[in-house]
């Protein structure tokens, strides 16, 4: 007897018949749309087909290097596409023993050209794996795009490639996006002989609420899960009157069942949503509201509570900001930062010194600026590399740059960031900055 589907799995077989369908088309690209709420079933999908087995012969490799120029883009695609595969090979040895593939990572140094990379690395892919799969798809989600233009002329140059050159049999190339009128899509219907475009038949939310359907037992729990999904939409879309009804019963709730730390997640989801619509003081007076029940939470040691308080604080900041009480806000992430390095959040509390950094520096008080960057930098050395490289420490440095006082002040704070991160630190900040 086949077991019965739950709704996510419906949504993912759905999206099944639409890979099938491009498969069968034979073309080396697929352009699939997905509107931005039901974007994570299209992770999800991709999740599921990089676990390769005997139900599922299409070898999945999901890339997601940032897209800065046409010339880079190949280069980053196969360094990233080689390392995934190293690890996952490095992790069924470890769980299955030695493997028969014939992977070896393709010397890429005498690669005249991004394309030339990627395709190399392809190839070897297609080698090492050609007896096991019928496809080895690229599933390429870049993190940002920082040249639009570059980004879609280098999809158009994939079908010129498809075009004048041999492309290899199995390999797919997978490309998503988010509007069927985008300038991907413009394109996709120009190279319609070499780019084969859907939209998913999906609806990420549909399924949520046949899920909450199912498991309501009418119990306090199943109600509020409920409001819960409800409010989040609501907040998400700024549909006020939905925001304040859901938000109200969720409330009635979580004060009845004394859940605290659910009654904190409650007010700032309603905050969020305050605040996407511009309503700063209903959003302000949510974000204070939910900062002593959470520290009651935290008192009553109920998981989760002592974030939530931290959270909190660094939302009514943010909250501050966005209404130009820069003073006033600065305060508040002071406070926060202190909060997060009691409780041992490295991350938050470097962040929350750097906020207060740049809230003086719009107040045009530098020197109390500089005193907070300094704090952040501080916190900064507690961190072990790795660490570091994942905060926003670079975007400190950029800012203790604009404060420093003096020409070798400055030259020392390039110095100090070139030992806690690296040599190009700078470089990159100022690309990402760039981008936004």
């Amino acid at each position: 007897m086949k077991k019965q589907q739950n709704p996510f799995e419906k949504e993912l077989e759905k999206l099944d018949e639409q890979w099938e369908a491009f498969i069968d088309s034979e073309m080396p690209i697929f352009h699939w749309v997905f509107t931005p709420d039901d974007g994570q079933l299209a992770l999800t999908f991709i999740k599921v087909k990089e676990q390769l087995d005997e139900k599922n012969p299409h070898l999945f490799i999901h890339v997601n290097s940032e897209f800065d120029s046409a010339e880079n883009f190949g280069y980053q695609l196969a360094t990233e596409m080689s390392r995934l595969i190293d690890e996952g090979l490095a992790d069924a040895d470890e769980e299955e023993g030695d493997n028969s593939l014939a992977w070896q990572t393709p010397d890429l140094t005498a690669c005249r050209s991004g394309f030339q990379a990627l395709f190399r690395t392809c190839n070897a892919a297609i080698h090492a794996f050609g007896d096991y799969v019928h496809t080895v798809t690229l599933a390429i989600t870049p993190t940002a795009v920082t040249d639009s233009k570059g980004y879609i002329d280098w999809w158009g140059q994939c079908c010129d490639i498809h075009t004048e050159f041999t492309w290899p049999k199995l390999l797919r190339l997978l490309v998503l996006d988010t509007h069927a009128d985008s300038a991907l899509a413009q394109l996709a219907k120009k190279r319609s002989q070499h780019i084969h475009s859907a939209i998913a038949p999906v609806n990420m939310r549909d399924a949520m609420r046949a899920v909450l359907h199912a498991a309501d037992d009418g119990s306090p729990g199943a109600r509020l899960r409920q409001h819960m999904v409800d409010l989040q939409e609501a907040a998400g879309k700024q549909q006020r009157d939905a925001l304040e009804t859901h938000a109200a019963a969720a409330l009635t709730i979580v004060q009845q069942q004394h859940w605290l730390d659910m009654w904190v997640a409650v007010l700032l989801t309603r905050a969020a949503g305050y605040l996407n619509m511009q309503s700063f003081e209903e959003a302000l007076a949510d974000y204070r509201a939910a900062q002593p029940i959470a520290a009651q939470g935290e008192a009553e040691a109920i998981a989760g509570c002592d974030k939530l308080f931290v959270q909190a604080q660094v939302c009514e900041g943010t909250c501050l900001f966005n209404m130009e009480r820069f003073e006033e806000a600065a305060l508040v992430y002071d406070r926060a930062a202190q909060a997060a390095e009691q409780r041992e959040d490295l991350f938050l509390s470097l962040d929350s010194w750097r906020m207060a950094s740049f809230c003086m520096e719009q107040n045009k008080d530098q020197k109390q600026a500089w005193r907070y960057a300094k704090n952040s930098l501080d916190i900064s050395r507690k961190m072990d590399a790795q660490q570091r490289s994942q905060s926003t420490l670079p975007f400190l440095g950029q800012a203790m740059i604009r404060l420093s006082p003096t020409a070798e002040v400055r030259d020392q704070v390039k110095l100090t960031f070139a030992e806690l991160l690296n040599d190009d630190w700078l470089d990159q900040v100022q690309q990402v900055a760039k981008a936004c």
